[in-house]
């Protein structure tokens, strides 16, 4: 039986993350090989995946919404063996569509990938409130605590590595590259953009029942297909802490300035991993000018 206490450290909680997907999990996902017609979902985490799975199936399915999880229906290629899904099955509409967090270096090739960017500072704030709750009780784990642990991942496994390779992908035909902050501002282009890409004779009524339904207010009344129930399940099932009891991924945006605002040290850390990637790398000195590059792609 799961203990019904949360983790109450950042240790505490890497050893549940560990006991409910070991990390040679991660590594069987390497090892499927999609169809040519299938699309991969790739953000970096906290960064629309679950948004783009929601836009994938709308526009495959002409607006279903009965599925218990999208996760069941658009799969984590990662942990899909630890759930019991089969990679290889039909899914029931066309395209297949997976969810994944591989970089480019990772992802298992021959597919078609849809990539959305986020800028880097509010990712690391919306990855922490997304564990708050749900992988660690609330109070007991710092912002600093947390973000200390996350920018120590190593090279190859962190935010950093993963936009770089596919940001060096922007010229792949089979690469979609979107923008969080784009996609917020206007919604509609981005649902066309993915429905040419992945082959979907969309027409302006369709468009109009996916954006809606891929709306924030939408999401949030829907909120229970979008809660990590697949992953409850497996907890419950190794016996792991009560994880993802609250693990909410679509929220009402809204936030405490002052609970959740990033130390200097934080800051700075982020912005000479940002210099020594992306901008060494591409010339792009700031986020900002990433987003500017993409509204022009």
């Amino acid at each position: 039986m799961a203990d019904p206490r949360l983790p109450q450290s950042y240790d505490e909680m890497m050893v549940a993350r560990r006991l409910i997907f070991p990390p040679s999990t991660f590594a069987l996902g390497k090892d499927f090989r999609p169809r040519p017609d299938d699309v991969i979902i790739t953000p970096w985490s906290k960064s629309g995946t679950t948004w783009l799975q929601q836009i994938v199936h709308g526009l495959r399915s002409g607006g279903d919404m009965d599925f218990d999880d999208i996760s069941r229906i658009s799969p984590w290629i990662e942990v899909a063996d630890a759930l019991g899904i089969n990679l290889d099955a039909d899914q029931g509409w066309s395209p297949r569509a997976f969810k994944s967090h591989y970089s480019y270096i990772d992802v298992p090739k021959g597919a078609r990938y849809i990539v959305s960017f986020r800028e880097p500072r509010a990712v690391m704030v919306s990855y922490y409130r997304f564990h708050e709750g749900s992988m660690f009780e609330p109070g007991t784990v710092t912002m600093a605590e947390y973000l200390d642990g996350y920018l120590k991942r190593e090279r190859g496994k962190d935010y950093w590595t993963h936009l770089e390779s596919w940001w060096s992908q922007r010229d792949n035909p089979d690469v979609l590259l979107l923008s969080f902050e784009l996609m917020q501002e206007d919604l509609r282009p981005a649902v066309v953009e993915v429905a040419d890409f992945i082959g979907i004779d969309a027409g302006p009524d369709l468009i109009d029942l996916v954006t809606r339904q891929s709306s924030r207010e939408f999401m949030l009344e829907h909120s229970d297909r979008f809660d990590d129930l697949l992953h409850r399940e497996r907890a419950a099932a190794v016996g792991a802490p009560a994880a993802y009891a609250s693990g909410q991924k679509v929220t009402d945006g809204s936030f405490d300035p002052a609970r959740y605002e990033l130390t200097p040290d934080i800051i700075s850390a982020m912005d000479t991993n940002w210099h020594d990637s992306m901008g060494a790398n591409f010339g792009l000195h700031s986020y900002d000018e990433l987003v500017e590059r993409q509204r022009l792609m």
